[in-house]
């Protein structure tokens, strides 16, 4: 019998797939939350980075700056395949996938909503976010 274990995530949304005490690894597939017409907020993870490789499909990173309660700088990038994607600690993000998306996700095992939080997208910047995506995913 192998050593090696393997890990799959066939269903929609994220699992967990390794944790051990310092990180943890999770498969990420299309959910409604990450679609083009899901996006309503972003989040933060206060005290570590978090790496994105895009599997298969097409996502975008969306990277923004929080300041007085509203987000600034907001940046949509289009995610390679097989490229890794650093979000570092107190940098807002979130991500737009496609139906047939599977990316990976790195961070420390700690990660959780005690050291996170979320904040919610002005109608106006949810709606600037939407047509640039529609852009790149059109490309």
């Amino acid at each position: 019998m192998s050593s090696v274990q393997i890990f799959e995530n066939t269903r929609e949304g994220i699992s967990c797939v390794y944790k051990n005490k310092e990180w943890l690894v999770s498969i990420k597939n299309w959910k409604p939350d990450n679609d083009i017409s899901g996006v309503k907020h972003l989040e933060v993870h206060h005290e570590t980075d978090e790496q994105f490789i895009l599997v298969n499909g097409k996502a975008i990173l969306i990277s923004a700056d929080l300041k007085d309660l509203r987000f600034e700088n907001i940046e949509l990038t289009e995610m390679k395949i097989g490229k890794v994607y650093n979000v570092p600690k107190e940098k807002w993000f979130y991500s737009i996938t496609q139906k047939n998306t599977k990316m990976i996700y790195i961070q420390h095992a700690e990660t959780s909503l005690t050291n996170s939080e979320f904040y919610d997208l002005t109608s106006l910047q949810i709606s600037e976010i939407q047509e640039e995506a529609k852009r790149i995913f059109n490309k």
